[in-house]
């Protein structure tokens, strides 16, 4: 074989030819997926991404069990960084009594979600006065 025969084994492109409507589409769909990526990046970076987390805690049930009380309740982090640690604090008061305290510490609560967790009391929560709060913190 010469190199001129080499030469006429290959045809050319056809300028005109159409590029299927598949990678059309699967092209776009790739276009779609970048942009929604960097538009996920972009709005974390402007909006509270970063804001330090900021726990609240509700009651969500009492209930009694042997030997006291169950409270259950909903720790919530509305702010955007995550938090590690987190101590909750139950505190009983009754007129007339010593006031009764319970604490409980949940692992790790993620940016703007919630968990639940419960604490146990010797006396009835719905007699006295309960509250619940959010004591502190660790960076994770």
């Amino acid at each position: 074989m010469n190199r001129e025969s080499k030469a006429e084994d290959i045809t050319p492109a056809k300028a005109g030819q159409q590029v299927p409507w598949l990678e059309w589409l699967a092209s776009g769909v790739g276009l779609l997926l970048v942009l929604a990526i960097f538009g996920v990046i972009g709005w974390q970076a402007f909006n509270d991404a970063s804001t330090p987390p900021v726990i609240t805690v509700e009651v969500e049930n009492v209930a009694p069990v042997e030997g006291g009380y169950r409270v259950l309740f909903r720790a919530r982090n509305t702010a955007g960084d995550a938090a590690a640690q987190v101590a909750i604090e139950g505190k009983l008061s009754a007129a007339g009594a010593e006031a009764e305290t319970s604490r409980v510490i949940l692992d790790y609560i993620p940016g703007h979600s919630e968990r639940y967790g419960g604490m146990f009391f010797i006396r009835d929560p719905r007699s006295g006065a309960l509250a619940v709060r959010a004591m502190g913190f660790a960076e994770p």
